[in-house]
């Protein structure tokens, strides 16, 4: 309130700013010299803006309240560069209010914040600081963290991943260059044998020509020398036998180099070579989502438990479940998980949110829908009970993915018996699903087996696709049986679906 008072004596009543070099009228009121001068412009008298008296005489500088004014001014540019003003009272703020966590000038003081826990300014500051370093140290570590080690970390294992891909990427084009190498290698030698072949023949029938030739015309020659008596007794045969009637020696076609034989179609004939050396895999597993006690083979076909614990920059290390790199939403697709003597493993598909959570239960509710096998035990996930055929162990299961009665379903078989190891599991029918292996034990590994390259996948699967079905729906009634005329009944028709397959392979 003070301050307020100060500025309003020292406030000129025209423009109510603080004075700016004040004139001294005879009646005792100032004014800033513009504000006068406008007022008065003009005029041989002058009116007091105030009291309204005229006055003839000149105004005086007031150099008492011009000098109040500077001063008011610098202390209040002082106040302005060197500290925050309140904003209630225009003075500076001098204290701290714990109480409110305020600033506080000296009247907030008496008024306002006397029964509050105050402080000076310069006494509370220090401590407020410490108390604001001691709080942002977590973000300063967490900020360390990102800055140094985490981005170090993940720096350096991308280096890793590139370096170890390229070298690989080399090896298998190493490969190539060398495959195609041995068989332009192959083709010329094929040439060069050939060339050398015919070459050869071509010497020996021209030399065999020349030799006959050249004893018919010794011969004949060696007659002209006779008598002219013997000569005209043997004239007539000689005459024949000068005679050549054979067509000028050439080569024919059999001859010359086939060259449509070697360069006929080469590059398709390499490319059909080459299909048998490469390998086709349907499913290939995605090494960023292996967790940090997986391994993963090179032709990425192969995951198995290790015991040499590996870093992950992948989001899914927390996870126990290895993914396919390409997930699925429409269509048919099959693939063949070769599980060997293992006897604890888990394979199907798996939504990426699901995978990405490291659950516990692997149940469709979580997102997975697969087979598993526990020991001596083979079930679906999810289910507490396990089928029938269960000590029927698969050592390679083949996981189709499609659609079945107008459902979208997965579905696993034995390849080796050729029977189906569960009905068709239902899944969601527009999420993107991706295959999974979970290994269980060490040193056996599961292998995503190579298909062969064939102008139409699916004639592998039409020969049994039939009495699969059967299979089905024969399996479901026997599993609705709870005494055993539903397991005689099963191993009738498995016996029935072995006949079939002896009679399909003749």
């Amino acid at each position: 309130m003070a301050s307020f008072s100060l500025e309003d004596d020292l406030s000129c009543p025209v423009c109510c700013e603080v004075y700016q070099d004040p004139q001294l009228l005879p009646c005792g009121h100032s004014f800033c010299r513009r504000c006068l001068d406008r007022h008065g412009s003009g005029k041989s008298s002058r009116t007091c803006a105030v009291c309204r008296q005229v006055s003839e005489q000149r105004p005086v500088s007031n150099l008492s309240l011009r000098n109040a004014c500077e001063s008011f001014l610098r202390e209040k540019e002082k106040g302005s560069d060197g500290g925050v003003v309140c904003p209630q009272h225009g003075e500076r703020v001098k204290f701290f209010c714990e109480t409110d966590k305020e600033l506080l000038c000296t009247v907030c003081r008496k008024h306002s914040h006397r029964s509050h826990k105050v402080q000076p300014l310069a006494q509370v500051v220090e401590k407020c600081k410490r108390e604001v370093k001691v709080a942002l140290r977590p973000a300063l570590d967490a900020l360390d963290s990102l800055r140094y080690s985490t981005v170090g970390h993940t720096k350096n294992n991308l280096l890793i991943q590139a370096q170890r891909t390229e070298r690989l990427i080399k090896k298998e084009f190493g490969k190539l260059h060398q495959f195609l190498k041995e068989e332009e290698e192959e083709k010329i030698s094929a040439l060069r044998e050939e060339e050398e072949r015919k070459t050869e023949y071509v010497e020996e029938s021209v030399k065999h020509q020349l030799e006959s030739l050249l004893g018919k015309v010794r011969y004949v020659e060696d007659q002209l020398e006779n008598d002219d008596i013997t000569f005209m007794q043997n004239y007539a045969q000689l005459l024949q036998r000068a005679q050549y009637n054979a067509p000028d020696p050439q080569l024919d076609s059999g001859t010359l180099i086939d060259v449509a034989k070697h360069l006929g179609n080469l590059r398709y004939e390499v490319w059909e070579k080459m299909k048998s050396t490469c390998s086709f895999y349907p499913v290939v597993l995605d090494p960023n989502s292996a967790p940090t006690d997986f391994s993963i083979s090179d032709n990425l076909a192969c995951v198995e438990k290790s015991t040499h614990i590996h870093p992950c920059p992948g989001p899914h290390q927390r996870s126990q479940v290895v993914l396919g790199f390409k997930g699925y939403r429409y269509g048919f697709h099959c693939w063949d998980v070769e599980v060997g003597d293992s006897r604890h493993w888990t394979i199907g598909v798996c939504s990426r949110s699901a995978a990405r959570n490291a659950v516990r239960n692997l149940t469709p509710e979580n997102g997975f829908w697969g087979l598993c096998r526990e020991g001596d035990v083979c079930k679906v996930l999810g289910s507490t009970s396990s089928w029938p055929w269960c000590h029927i162990m698969p050592r390679t299961v083949r996981v189709k993915l499609g659609r079945h009665f107008l459902r979208r379903t997965v579905s696993f078989y034995d390849t080796n018996k050729k029977f189906k190891l569960s009905c068709s599991i239902e899944l969601p029918s527009d999420e993107e699903l991706f295959p999974f292996l979970i290994p269980g034990e060490q040193s056996s590994p599961l292998r995503i087996l190579p298909n062969k390259v064939m102008l139409n996948m699916e004639q592998k699967f039409n020969c049994i696709e039939w009495y699969i079905d059967v299979q089905e729906i024969l399996m479901t009634l026997c599993m609705c049986c709870l005494h055993g005329v539903g397991y005689v009944i099963f191993y009738l028709v498995c016996f029935l679906v072995a006949i079939f397959q002896v009679l399909m392979s003749r």
